[in-house]
């Protein structure tokens, strides 16, 4: 997957490409709209774009390339929500500087299998996760999972068999969203989610000091 960075910072600029290149992502970075005209063409997957550059704004980098199908993500310093809206208007997501990468990256994944139409479904034996709907049927019945517990189950199911860690769980699922979070949130998700999901419960293993994992086959 290719990915075109627009980042005048250059600090932030190289993490953000190290970080995503080390994560098997193809990363072409420009600083200015100056330089993008000279390194952007139309075969990447996703445009990351500073909304704030030393010859412009990443608004005007969509005007110059006339950008249709390509999905985009916004960063910026200004969490006005003015710009916020217009940013949300006109691409695929909006980060405030300062963030997380892994939370960059998971905002990165998820709107790829969105825009590809990749694994839209998600099954174990006869639970299945659509992940289109929001959706988790067990037997054909929907249990009903709050958000949190859909996303948790989600993200396990998707690394079946790898031990996630509770700090890695917690960033990935609460951090995304900004939510505070208290220090048996994620004890107390996985404790309702088995209780829902009855034989089923084994599914979701403890590893003790560590995290949790989906079971393995």
């Amino acid at each position: 997957m290719k990915i075109f960075l627009l980042e005048d910072d250059e600090t932030l600029g190289f993490g953000i490409k190290t970080y995503l290149v080390n994560n098997g992502y193809d990363v072409v970075i420009s600083k200015s709209l100056k330089e993008a005209k000279e390194n952007f063409n139309y075969d990447f997957n996703l445009i990351i774009l500073d909304v704030n550059l030393p010859d412009g704004t990443g608004f005007d980098f969509l005007k110059i390339f006339n950008i249709e199908s390509t999905p985009i993500i916004f960063l910026t310093v200004n969490d006005s929500e003015e710009d916020i809206v217009k940013g949300l208007n006109i691409s695929d997501g909006y980060m405030t500087k300062p963030f997380k990468l892994s939370i960059l990256k998971a905002k990165i994944e998820s709107i790829l299998r969105r825009v590809n139409g990749i694994e839209e479904k998600l099954n174990y034996k006869s639970l299945i996760l659509d992940k289109k709907n929001y959706r988790c049927l067990l037997d054909g019945e929907d249990i009903n999972l709050t958000l949190k517990e859909y996303e948790v189950l989600k993200l396990l199911l998707e690394n079946k068999g790898n031990t996630l860690s509770r700090d890695k769980i917690l960033e990935i699922v609460w951090d995304i969203d900004g939510d505070f979070i208290e220090d048996n949130t994620l004890s107390v998700t996985v404790k309702r989610l088995r209780e829902k999901l009855r034989d089923y419960n084994y599914i979701v293993e403890t590893v003790r000091g560590i995290g949790y994992r989906f079971v393995r086959d």
